[in-house]
């Protein structure tokens, strides 16, 4: 009897990426092939809502390579949405997660596979150089990580990314939590399996531009700090106490004027302006943050689910699946899907 080989999901999250995707599916079966010997892989394509022609690149990876699966969302909802669509879709013994802009190297995959053999659950990369597009983009990241180090209740490290390699316990453990504003990168390290660590160096785009818009990362970094800290809450209670604090030292000040005719009597409308505007200014950063926590609070209760499914080549190729998540649905089987499904069983 043969040794029975693993089997290694990849999932892969895409969002416009027609050109990159081509380019990238060849480099990473060219890099499987050389790993075929010792494992078994399956490929999960997750089209993240993608108005361009991502989609049909995906399906032509799949039409030439029984090994790939493509699941479509009916719209764009977020990297995080596409990742836990793959995961609950993945099938593998051992699950890996990386982008295709080959950024994330494929040759790196065999350092995670020799690693996974060692007595962990979990093997992470980590960037040995970082590279940002733009000073600015540099500047907000590294300090947002400071106020993450300052106020996480989890340790999440910059150079660390979501390019890492879980076993089935891990992402069984992963698909338990009900979180709606998920952050991959930390609820690895918040759930404390025992993991190792492969270094890499992040390559630049063959082709294209990155996705990830300043408003993305700004949106994915409240994500990370209202997910995993109640410091904020503190915080705003520590400021709105300091603030008033300030504003009533500046009040008896001008009392003190007006009474005792002390200095120029002008400055005691100046006081009552200044502290009156920081105190608005506390009250509403106050009212801010609180409602950052309500406001996911507000969705969490309701319920809905984290995305839509329109678009699985395993229901029209007629293949059936391991794992049913209770995600609602939306296929859409186009005439073109039809015929491939025809081709395939003729």
């Amino acid at each position: 009897m043969a040794d029975h080989l693993p089997l290694v999901s990849i999932v892969c999250p895409a969002y416009h990426e027609e050109e990159m995707l081509p380019l990238f599916n060849g480099e990473l079966c060219r890099v499987l092939a050389s790993l075929e010997t010792r494992y078994r892989f399956e490929i999960l394509y997750v089209d993240d809502g993608s108005r361009d022609r991502t989609l049909d690149a995906m399906k032509s990876a799949a039409d030439s390579d029984r090994r790939v699966r493509v699941l479509a969302l009916a719209r764009n909802f977020g990297k995080e949405a596409a990742l836990q669509a793959g995961l609950e879709h993945a099938e593998g013994e051992l699950v890996i997660t990386m982008d295709t802009d080959l950024q994330h190297p494929p040759e790196v995959i065999g350092q995670l596979l020799e690693k996974a053999i060692e007595p962990v659950d979990l093997v992470i990369t980590v960037r040995q150089e970082y590279q940002n597009p733009n000073w600015f983009n540099q500047l907000g990241t590294q300090t947002f990580y400071r106020i993450m180090r300052a106020l996480s209740e989890v340790e999440i490290r910059q150079e660390t990314s979501d390019f890492l390699l879980m076993k089935r316990k891990v992402v069984t453990v992963l698909l338990q939590m009900p979180e709606k504003h998920r952050f991959l990168k930390g609820l690895v390290h918040w759930m404390g399996f025992k993991y190792a660590e492969v270094p890499f160096r992040p390559k630049e785009r063959p082709l294209g531009q990155t996705k990830f818009s300043f408003l993305r990362l700004t949106s994915l970094a409240k994500d990370c700090l209202f997910s995993f800290s109640k410091k904020p809450l503190t915080l705003a209670t520590k400021c709105g106490t300091l603030t008033l604090l300030v504003g009533l030292a500046c009040a008896l000040a001008a009392l003190a004027q007006m009474l005792f005719q002390i200095g120029d009597t002008s400055l005691t409308a100046l006081y009552l302006i200044v502290s009156s505007h920081v105190l608005a200014g506390a009250i509403l950063l106050s009212i801010g943050i609180l409602g950052e926590y309500v406001g996911r609070i507000w969705e969490q209760v309701r319920s809905r689910p984290s995305y839509l499914l329109k678009y699985d080549s395993h229901q029209v190729d007629g293949r059936g699946q391991a794992y049913q998540p209770p995600h609602i649905k939306v296929f859409e089987t186009t005439a073109e899907d039809a015929a491939r499904k025809d081709q395939q069983s003729a």
